[in-house]
């Protein structure tokens, strides 16, 4: 026999609008347990009628779980000995995601007063159609990322960036925070002609013939935030010529052998291989950020799958 409670559930939860609010009160719960928030072990018919009564999700939070879990705290014997767990001692403190930003943007903005520059010359809007100027966001957003997390972050410039044209809208939209004046990069449709004295710029293209040895960390290094799968013209070589300044590319064929056209690299993984370049100054260390595929041994490798995968299916068909 049920007693009034559990009865006055059921009958509560037979309506199909009641029983949906029940699942997502259910699920809501679980989410609280799981983020470690202060929550009952468990809830009886009783508690969970209180809590479909609540119109709130901070009613449910804050005046009634959080009340009861203290409670059931309480009520818990107390033998002296030390406690470890929920609302008990414990030798870990929680680290909240809030606290986990406050942390790393204050590690770009020491980057930005002391660490080296690197420059995304945001200048190739007009070459590339919107689905690359997507990839191209897409791609500045994890350079942004990558850079923050790193145990040895750079100073990131985003020069020559259009505030009204579509890649700042995409980019803009991958970070709200874009265009605050507390954001830990720098973000300017200023030419990083104007910011650095020419001397100092380094303009990375796979189009030329000067390879860098070693990562200086006097030199501006300028990475072209372009995606150019549509485009196979040497954009970024004409752009550092009409600039007058140097050019570099990175010294790949000493380290790897890539495939047939596979020396352009993504945004992201040129800044990776920087990163990388800066923190360990080895070259086969940095490198490992450029993908397998792109390697002439993976692409034979699959080539020879390919091929007698192929051969397989002509002898079964044949048979």
């Amino acid at each position: 026999m049920k007693n009034d409670a559990q009865q006055q559930f059921d009958e509560f939860v037979f309506s199909p609008e009641n029983k949906k609010r029940y699942q997502i009160l259910k699920l809501e719960v679980d989410v609280m347990r799981h983020n470690s928030e202060k929550v009952p072990e468990e809830l009886n018919p009783n508690d969970w009628l209180t809590l479909l009564k609540l119109p709130s999700k901070r009613q449910r939070k804050t005046q009634w779980l959080a009340k009861k879990a203290e409670a059931e705290a309480k009520q818990t014997e107390d033998t002296g000995e030390i406690k470890y767990g929920f609302m008990y001692n414990t030798m870990f403190q929680r680290i909240n995601l809030t606290t986990m930003n406050y942390y790393y943007n204050a590690k770009l903005i020491q980057a930005i007063m002391f660490a080296p520059k690197v420059v995304f010359d945001c200048g190739y809007e007009n070459y590339m159609n919107f689905i690359e100027l997507q990839n191209c966001a897409k791609q500045l957003t994890l350079s942004f990322a990558n850079n923050r997390a790193h145990n040895d972050p750079m100073c990131l410039y985003y020069c020559n960036l259009n505030k009204d044209g579509s890649l700042m809208k995409c980019f803009h939209r991958n970070i709200p925070t874009l265009l605050n004046d507390d954001f830990p990069a720098i973000v300017t449709s200023q030419s990083y002609l104007d910011l650095f004295p020419r001397d100092q710029l380094l303009y990375l293209t796979p189009h030329c013939k000067n390879d860098i040895t070693e990562y200086d960390p006097d030199t501006v290094y300028i990475i072209g935030a372009i995606v150019d799968k549509s485009n196979k013209e040497p954009l970024s070589l004409a752009k550092a010529k009409k600039d007058g300044i140097r050019m570099g590319k990175l010294p790949i064929e000493k380290y790897l052998e890539l495939g047939p056209a596979s020396e352009k690299f993504t945004i992201d993984q040129m800044l990776n291989i920087l990163l990388d370049l800066k923190y360990t100054g080895d070259w086969k260390k940095a490198l490992q950020h450029i993908p397998n595929r792109k390697l002439k041994d993976f692409r034979k490798y699959k080539l020879h799958n390919t091929l007698r995968y192929l051969h397989l299916k002509k002898i079964i068909r044949e048979s």
